[in-house]
């Protein structure tokens, strides 16, 4: 019979709980894919709490961490603590006695994941986190494993499914505070959900979506980004008349200069692209790339259970791996240039209420943005009186900021009351 094999989880959470249970109810399934027994020996929690539902025998329960990962019966560490630290001093630590690893922790990862692979051991599994970007979708291993010949040159992706879930919430009417509420309430979204409005999330995946697909050891601060704040049901509504959506989308595209990395609220026309007809929680990547082409992965990006499938799953295929004496390969990755929002290009899509009516004043809107170096592909009047929709063709960061500049100056023709980028749809 095979060795059981020890685990410490670091963290009963929901996502922690829900691994928690299904190591418990379904033990002779997960033997059987690992190659022998996952048997859960630590748990680190400080909220007790959290630890009422569970089933726990056997198990060494406490608030010490670090005396989890240290502990002599343990072989790998699933940590689902979140947040920097002592997450990422843990997961440290466990590699560096040659434990294996598992962790959901997209903060981590995106800021020392390189060096967290650099710790791994000869031998024991390694390191995996596909959870810390797409939860049940398998984009990481896609890449990792699917596109190996191939050369990925870009990615468009919603990859926040909070995010996704309030702007629906703005498009059925709700304001932006109850719409925030009620993915709090749902459990989508943290006590405090600024790293989910303001974008850092999806930039941290983003960073790790990068290195998988491109080979690019880039960090979050280099990602252009916005969140959602400021995002009215008016928005969502001038959105719809366009025949389109609002999404957050990260993108990640190679060109000769560089690697452009941005996180924005983007027009995305629906139909027409798959980005555009996203419900829920739902996350999706696009992948493009010069062989296979177009490849669309789509999937529940949010919720415990659609993590702790991850999870459990990276926990499968870690333990296999140290059975059998391996570790998991993991992506090279070395530093790219990044290319700064000045020299940026984009397509995208104002809203501009007219001063003094429609008619003169709009052409006085074009001829600023067109002075400003910003290419006008289209424009529309407004679903409110007094308002124009453009569109832009390609153009340069630099020049729709100083079309924005000039807007806001006294004597104006217009003022803006929402921009953004927007997709084009898809052939």
């Amino acid at each position: 019979m095979a060795t059981e094999l020890g685990i410490a989880l670091l963290g009963a959470g929901t996502v922690g709980a829900a691994v928690a249970r299904e190591l418990d109810a379904h033990a002779d399934r997960l033997a059987q894919r690992s190659g022998g027994p996952l048997v859960l020996r630590r748990l680190a929690e400080r909220d007790p709490a959290r630890l009422r539902a569970l089933r726990l025998d056997g198990v060494t329960v406490g608030d010490d961490a670090e005396a989890a990962v240290a502990a002599p019966d343990v072989d790998i560490v699933v940590e689902l603590l979140g947040g920097l630290n002592p997450a990422g001093a843990l997961l440290e630590t466990a590699l560096g006695r040659g434990l294996g690893a598992v962790t959901a922790n997209k903060a981590v990862i995106a800021t020392g994941g390189r060096r967290l692979a650099a710790a791994v051991r000869p031998g024991s599994g390694g390191l995996a986190f596909e959870a810390a970007v797409g939860a049940a979708m398998p984009v990481l291993a896609m890449l990792r494993d699917s596109l190996r010949g191939d050369e990925v040159h870009s990615i468009t992706a919603v990859i926040n499914g909070t995010t996704n879930h309030i702007l629906r919430r703005l498009e059925e009417g709700d304001g932006f505070d109850r719409a925030v509420a009620d993915a709090q309430q749902r459990g989508f979204a943290e006590a405090d959900p600024s790293s989910d409005l303001d974008g850092h999330d999806a930039a941290q995946k983003l960073c790790i979506l990068a290195w998988f697909a491109m080979g690019a050891d880039v960090t979050p601060d280099q990602v252009q980004r916005r969140g959602i704040r400021g995002i009215e049901p008016e928005d969502l509504r001038a959105a719809s008349g366009l025949g389109s959506v609002v999404r957050l989308v990260a993108r990640a595209e190679r060109s000769g200069a560089g690697l452009e990395l941005t996180v924005q609220p983007t027009l995305v026309p629906r139909p027409g692209h798959p980005l555009g007809d996203l419900e829920g929680a739902d996350n999706a990547v696009l992948v493009e790339s010069d062989l296979a082409g177009r490849l669309l992965l789509r999937g529940r990006g949010a919720g415990a259970d659609a993590a702790a499938s991850a999870v459990l799953s990276d926990l499968v295929v870690v333990a296999r791996a140290r059975r059998e004496g391996r570790v998991l390969p993991l992506p090279p990755a070395a530093p790219v240039p990044v290319r700064d929002a000045e020299a940026s290009m984009s397509e995208a899509w104002l809203r501009l209420r007219l001063a003094g009516g429609k008619g003169g004043a709009a052409g006085d809107a074009r001829r600023t943005l067109q002075q400003a170096g910003v290419t006008v592909e289209r424009t529309t009047a407004g679903v409110d009186e007094g308002e124009v929709e453009v569109l832009t063709g390609p153009t340069s960061r630099a020049a729709l900021a100083r079309a924005l500049e000039a807007f806001h100056a006294a004597g104006a023709p217009a003022s803006v009351a929402q921009t953004m980028d927007r997709l084009e749809p898809l052939a």
